[in-house]
């Protein structure tokens, strides 16, 4: 089991590293890191254009980037590298360190003139305002993020265009989206019953209205009382369970006895 863990752990920066064929870029975090050749147990590599010769399991810095070659194959004509990146600056802890550019950090070295940083590039803003993305159409909704213009499809832009053609709906437009609220709390009186006989139980306006009866002698029973009677109820419950769980348990003792000496 050790010895497969042993393994494990030797093949792990093999399966996490990026294998690359020769003339092959990538961009890793803003900075393109080239494989320009194979030799032998040699690679040649560059980092925005900065070259230098890394040796098997060896690691270099090139132009802010920690470059490990993991492993190699050179087949003449035809050659491969495992190679693992690591950045030797932190990006986004708003000092312009060395290595770091506008163009591989604007977070924190910034844009020049009237670029402005989204998203660790230098782009020229679209937009500052709202009202600048406006696009004339009335069923989208326009904004300003991130110095892009947005347009986000709404469903409505006054009320009447939620119109749902019920009676019983309120439709309204609310940022967009249309709401269609039922207008009612009651159709008919026995919508409003409350079983409360000292109460007279009627839809007004299609809103309930129960209004105490004079002289009513009728007093509902307190919330303690109700309170305390579910409690004796289930303490009752409790006690019959337990009552036949001791005759099931007696039952049983007696049968045992009664085949233990049969």
């Amino acid at each position: 089991m050790k010895k497969l863990f042993l393994i494990f752990l030797l093949l792990v920066p093999i399966i996490l590293a990026e294998e690359m064929e020769p003339l092959e870029t990538i961009t890793y975090e803003g900075r393109e890191i080239t494989l320009n050749a194979v030799q032998g147990n040699k690679a040649l590599i560059s980092v925005d254009g900065e070259k230098n010769i890394l040796s098997l399991n060896q690691q270099k810095t090139i132009n802010g980037v920690k470059i490990t070659l993991i492993e190699i194959f050179d087949a003449g004509d035809f050659g491969t590298a495992n190679l693992d990146f690591e950045l030797a600056y932190n990006c986004g802890d708003l000092k312009c360190d060395e290595f770091e550019t506008s163009e591989n950090c604007c977070k924190d070295c910034g844009c020049s003139g009237a670029l402005k940083c989204v998203e660790n590039s230098c782009i020229l803003p679209e937009c500052t305002l709202d009202s600048q993305c406006e696009d004339s159409n009335s069923l989208t909704e326009d904004y300003c993020s991130e110095f892009k213009c947005k347009h986000r499809n709404i469903k409505c832009e006054k009320d009447l265009d939620c119109n749902d053609n019920n009676l019983d709906t309120d439709d309204t437009c609310y940022k967009g989206n249309c709401r269609n609220f039922l207008n009612y709390v009651c159709k008919t009186d026995e919508d409003c019953e409350d079983q409360n006989p000292c109460t007279t139980d009627l839809c007004v306006n299609k809103d309930c209205q129960n209004t105490l009866k004079e002289n009513c002698e009728f007093e509902s029973e307190p919330e303690k009382t109700i309170l305390e009677k579910q409690n004796e109820e289930i303490k009752n419950n409790l006690e019959e369970d337990v009552k036949k769980l001791r005759e099931n348990v007696l039952t049983k003792v007696l049968s045992w006895f009664k085949n233990l000496f049969n």
